[in-house]
């Protein structure tokens, strides 16, 4: 009688073991990877919002006090974290055009309107200072810092917040 031996072509459970062992290994980095990509997208992405709103309220603000005729010094406040500055417009119907921080949200309010909320819901600010500087020869200057940062409180946690320092002159 003569055996003959067939060798079997599969796997074995050690080979089959491994296999899975490296594949998940595999797929947790993957995972991993993607997960932070995902997180650096949304800070990112809520540091693009803080940036679109200062760069809205400081151009809300400039073209503002450039057509101004005055700054309305009595219902101003100035060299206050919490400022408020009130200018006088030309356009009757807008005057006086006033911009003020309010449970750390940026208001503009002109003439008799109502106050609009000038920033977005996902960021709130958290400085709005206003100086007004005034030299002999030259129109009035109005200094101002804004300081802002994420409601979100993944952000909020790394104290990521963004700051303006500018001067805007009177034209007239």
């Amino acid at each position: 009688m003569i055996k003959t031996f067939t060798k079997n072509k599969g796997f074995t459970l050690l080979e089959m073991l491994l296999y899975m062992l490296i594949a998940s290994g595999i797929l947790f980095a993957i995972t991993s990877f993607a997960l932070q990509i995902m997180e650096v997208s949304k800070k990112s992405s809520d540091m693009q919002e803080i940036q679109t709103n200062i760069d809205y309220i400081s151009s809300k603000l400039s073209s503002t006090i450039q057509i101004a005729d005055s700054i309305d010094n009595g219902n101003s406040i100035f060299e206050n974290d919490i400022g408020k500055l009130s200018l006088n417009i030309p356009d009757e119907g807008e005057s006086p055009t006033v911009f003020y921080l309010e449970d750390e949200a940026v208001y503009l309010k002109e003439g008799v309107g109502a106050a609009l909320k000038i920033n977005s819901d996902f960021v709130k600010c958290t400085q709005l200072k206003f100086v007004k500087v005034t030299t002999a020869k030259s129109p009035d200057q109005v200094v101002f810092d804004m300081q802002c940062e994420p409601i979100n409180s993944d952000l909020a946690a790394l104290k990521q917040e963004l700051s303006i320092h500018t001067t805007i002159s009177l034209r007239r």
